[in-house]
């Protein structure tokens, strides 16, 4: 659920791993905010499901369904997934120059637009640091801050934030 739609530079990160799940769950990437709800199945699952088996209070009413067609068609039709593609590898590289620079980063981990960084401390400080550094970034569990970039920002963009991220880390790392 977490990955969204093409985030990694894949419609379904499952697929830059070599997997076929049995199901996939889509939600809130595939209504761009508008509530929805998906399930998709391979055969062996559909082969075992009938009609009313399973329901959803996300699923089929008109908005919802207009605004995942729209979502899809952004996302696949109009490039956006390619600018994944294209600006992923700047920011992965830039992203984990910072990190060997900075000896609070433990680990760097991720995809496309999609990356975390492993603190050896409590990562909270990084967010209002970052902040005030022009740079919003998120704590998830106690030592992670998680970098989800738009899909649609530019290398240029990218590598402007990635700078307000080393000053950021430079500032929580000089303050422990």
């Amino acid at each position: 659920m977490q990955s969204g739609l093409g985030r990694t530079g894949y419609p379904f990160y499952f697929q830059a791993l070599g997997l076929t799940p049995h199901l996939v769950a889509l939600g809130k990437a595939l209504g761009g905010g508008v509530p929805i709800g998906a399930a998709l199945v391979g055969q062996e699952v559909a082969d075992t499901v009938s009609y009313g088996d399973h329901g959803t209070t996300y699923g089929g009413n008109l908005l919802a369904c207009r605004a995942a067609l729209t979502v899809l068609g952004e996302i696949f039709d109009r490039g956006i997934a390619e600018n994944v593609k294209r600006v992923a590898p700047a920011f992965e590289q830039r992203l984990r120059a910072i990190a060997a620079k900075h000896p609070i980063v433990k680990e760097v981990r991720g995809a496309g637009l999609m990356w975390g960084l492993e603190l050896g401390r409590d990562a909270a400080p990084v967010v209002p640091a970052g902040l005030e550094r022009g740079v919003i970034v998120n704590r998830t569990a106690e030592t992670v801050v998680r970098l989800l970039p738009p899909y649609i920002i530019t290398e240029a963009e990218a590598l402007e934030a990635l700078g307000r991220l080393d000053a950021t880390l430079g500032a929580v790392g000089a303050s422990s």
